[in-house]
C-alpha cells in the first residue's frame, strides 16, 4: 500500500511559511469544512510540489475520509499548531496593550517617549513577570534602564 499523502506532505503542511499555513487551512477544511473555511483561488499561485501536495490530499480524502489515520494525525496537529498560533497572537496583544499602557505610565513619571521601544526586552520580560505597566515603569525609571541616560551622561 502506498504512503498517505497526509503522511508524504507532512513537512509541507506543517512549515512556516504563507504557503503551508494555506495548506493546513486545507486540510483543516477538509476535516470540517463549515468550520474551516479556505479560499480555493489560491490554488493559482503555488507551485508545482505545493499543487501536488493539495491535489494528492484532496484525492485521497475523497477516496479514504477521515479513515486516514495519518490524516487524522495531521489534523490534530495543524489544530495544535491553530491553537499555538491563536495563543501567541493573544499573548502579542495583551503585550501592546501592556506597553501602551507602560509607556504612559513612564510619561507621567517623567520618563522619555519611546523608552519602551528602546527597552523592549526588558519590558516584556516584566510582562511575562506578570508586573503591572505602571509597576514596571517605575522599577525602570529607578533602575534607569533607559540607554538615552546613558548617553547623555558621556557627553
Amino acid at each position: 500500500m502506498a504512503q498517505s499523502p497526509f503522511l508524504t506532505h507532512r513537512d509541507k503542511v506543517l512549515g512556516y511559511y504563507s504557503t503551508a499555513s494555506w495548506l493546513r487551512a486545507l486540510v483543516l477544511s477538509l476535516w470540517r469544512g463549515s468550520a474551516h473555511k479556505v479560499g480555493l483561488s489560491q490554488l493559482v499561485g503555488l507551485d508545482e510540489a505545493h499543487a501536488t501536495a493539495a491535489f494528492d490530499m484532496m484525492a485521497s480524502f475523497r477516496r479514504h475520509g477521515e479513515s486516514d489515520p495519518a490524516f487524522m494525525a495531521l489534523v490534530d496537529e495543524c489544530r495544535q499548531r491553530l491553537e499555538e498560533e491563536q495563543a501567541a497572537a493573544d499573548r502579542n496583544e495583551r503585550l501592546e496593550e501592556w506597553c501602551r499602557d507602560a509607556e504612559r505610565a513612564l510619561r507621567q513619571l517623567g520618563g522619555r517617549p519611546g523608552m519602551v521601544d528602546d527597552c523592549y526586552t526588558w519590558f516584556s520580560a516584566r510582562f511575562d513577570a506578570g508586573d503591572e505597566p505602571e509597576d514596571a515603569a517605575r522599577s525602570a525609571i529607578a533602575a534607569r534602564i533607559d540607554p538615552a541616560l546613558e548617553e547623555n551622561h558621556r557627553d
